[in-house]
């Protein structure tokens, strides 16, 4: 179940249980993939990663429940995409939001030029818009080293960017986050 955190200072009771609820994510999922008649005109459809926020993100998530929630969603997109109920002809791809977890996803991506926009940059770019703008450049995937699990075999580390982003309503500190990007091939 996602959650978003109404109470930052709060613990989060019973940690463990949740952990295990996120460890059988990925047998359920392959009974939500939606029939071709649901993806008719679609161009992607997404499975968000379903924890409390507080348990991979802010003062009391842990290395080990980060590790957990990239573990789950690899599994989880191995499962759809050995699944018999995969719709043909997509790519099934993980996407993780650090330091935003509670961002992350499995992608089924049923157009490829619509997957060509989550690639990771491999320039640095600035785009001004009125009031502030946004910066993407390569991301180190140095940054991933503490909590990343092993990938299942014929998932592709791709790469990411590291979005910056500068609003003058914000104040003076820039936010930032990065976009990682494994995906399958498109089959």
């Amino acid at each position: 179940m996602r959650r978003l955190d109404f109470r930052p200072l709060k613990k989060l009771r019973n940690p463990g249980r949740h952990l295990r609820a996120l460890a059988r994510w990925p047998e359920r999922i392959v009974g939500q993939l939606p029939d071709a008649g649901l993806l008719a005109g679609e161009t992607f459809w997404n499975f968000k990663i379903p924890v409390f926020s507080k348990l991979v993100e802010g003062r009391y998530a842990t290395d080990e429940a980060r590790r957990a929630c990239l573990a789950a969603l690899f599994a989880a997109a191995e499962a759809v995409e050995r699944s018999e109920r995969r719709p043909a002809g997509c790519r099934v791809a993980v996407l993780v939001t650090t330091p935003q977890l509670f961002d992350s996803e499995v992608t089924l991506f049923l157009n490829e030029d619509y997957f060509a926009g989550f690639r990771p940059m491999i320039r640095t770019e600035r785009t001004p818009y009125d009031g502030g703008w946004v910066e993407g450049a390569p991301a180190n995937p140095v940054e991933l080293a503490g909590v990343l699990p092993p990938a299942p075999d014929g998932l592709e580390f791709l790469g990411g960017t590291r979005l910056t982003q500068m609003d003058d309503q914000w104040g003076e500190e820039p936010v930032v986050r990065t976009n990682w990007v494994w995906a399958f091939p498109r089959r």
